[in-house]
């Protein structure tokens, strides 16, 4: 069978690095190969535009559901250009024997680095700096900052992000608390990293991050009955996913005197409608929608509080490994018809 192949969401600057990638490692071989780029995202609205589609290489901004792989019966595989996998009905998908890959590792040590980025934001009181200078005040009131040397990091999920920021903590100097399912015994002994509960992580923690991916059992993983732990002076950071931290208990934090050490997101709550636009099409934003993305917005008011654009992966040297990921993948899944890397989910 003739295998089609898009890509979706596509940049014209990953088209140009695909197109190159793809004659040097994959069109030699498979010159019969028919390749499109579209700057579209897959959904349920236009996944009738491409029927033919029998890999689908996708990004966040598509949503892969029943209704979506209902239009697509010849779809096998599906590569997601994202550590994330929580746009696509993994079950729908197991259900109808499509493969689903992602790209685990190529931004493990960005995001990480961009995390640390956004806890220095917040100990040297960055965004109160730069608006004073705006307005030509020299004066350093409210602009004292704190030491990370000695602090308590505490990190939500060691996976192969919190990994790094586990690394990345301990040679600042900092003490390394974390709350994982599965601890690292590696992590432990290179690190010091103490493994504690969720609930003493919160309790305990001067810097809290979050590093977990996103599906049912993380959703509002911190909410309005555990923020209620945190130190008065604590931080937070999160950028995982945004539903895992409950805008309510932000702003429930904020008005009560926790959190004073600030709160940075580059993921948060209302996303895909700020940033992507969804649903500005539809004749009625649900109202759901709405509500968390004003939530979202009103922390904006608080002079504590930064956000970055979901950014935190984007640096040149992760969308080459990025795309070569998905080169790799897509050569392997031609030549052996499995994916290199298939995602089972958390069945």
């Amino acid at each position: 069978m003739e295998e089609k192949i898009v890509f979706f969401e596509a940049k014209d600057w990953e088209k140009e690095f695909f197109i190159k990638h793809f004659k040097e490692k994959i069109l030699n071989e498979y010159p019969d190969l028919k390749i499109s780029f579209e700057s579209v995202p897959l959904n349920k609205k236009t996944a009738k535009n491409f029927q033919g589609t029998t890999i689908a290489v996708i990004y966040v901004n598509s949503l892969v559901d029943e209704e979506t792989v209902s239009f697509l019966s010849s779809l096998k595989f599906i590569i997601t250009r994202s550590t994330g996998m929580d746009h696509i009905d993994l079950l729908c998908c197991k259900k109808r024997n499509i493969l689903v890959s992602n790209v685990p590792f190529y931004a493990s040590n960005t995001v990480a680095e961009h995390t640390f980025a956004l806890i220095f934001a917040l100990a040297r009181k960055l965004k109160i700096n730069f608006e004073k200078m705006q307005k030509l005040d020299f004066t350093r009131e409210g602009l004292m900052g704190i030491d990370l040397l000695g602090k308590t990091l505490g990190v939500i999920g060691t996976g192969n992000i919190g990994s790094h920021l586990c690394r990345l903590g301990y040679g600042i100097g900092m003490k390394v608390i974390a709350f994982d399912i599965e601890p690292s015994k590696e992590l432990e002994e290179k690190y010091k990293v103490q493994y504690v509960s969720l609930d003493t992580l919160l309790r305990e923690s001067d810097i809290i991050t979050v590093m977990v991916p996103y599906y049912p059992k993380t959703h509002h993983m911190i909410n309005l009955e555990n923020i209620k732990l945190v130190k008065e002076k604590a931080m937070l950071i999160n950028t995982a996913r945004g539903p895992v931290v409950d805008t309510r208990a932000l702003l429930w934090a904020l008005e009560n005197g926790k959190l004073q050490g600030g709160v940075a997101l580059d993921v948060f709550e209302g996303e895909k409608l700020l940033l992507e636009g969804s649903y500005l099409e539809d004749e009625e934003i649900p109202s759901q929608v709405l509500m968390k993305t004003i939530r979202t917005l009103h922390l904006l008011k608080y002079p504590n509080v930064i956000f970055t654009p979901h950014i935190a992966y984007y640096t040149e040297e992760a969308m080459e490994r990025l795309i070569d990921h998905v080169i790799e993948e897509l050569k392997h899944f031609l030549k052996f018809r499995v994916s290199k890397t298939e995602f089972e989910g958390y069945f």
